[in-house]
């Protein structure tokens, strides 16, 4: 269960990274997050576009090792 666990939880950290660098890009084409998401809906890209309406989860600061 260890090994499982710590899997889930370098997902959830690299979905949260993910998310966070799909967010700037919106933010570098000038699109509010809610904008990208309305697009990225329209592209089947359901799980990133809910995931880009929530607050951040991670620091981009924080290296991905930690």
């Amino acid at each position: 269960m260890g090994n499982a666990l710590e899997f889930i939880k370098g997902v959830d950290k690299l979905h949260a990274f993910y998310t966070e660098n799909v967010r700037m890009l919106a933010h570098a084409y000038d699109l509010s997050d809610e904008e990208a998401a309305r697009i990225l809906e329209t592209y089947d890209f359901r799980n990133v576009a809910r995931s880009i309406l929530r607050p951040p989860r991670v620091d981009l600061m924080e290296r991905l090792g930690d």
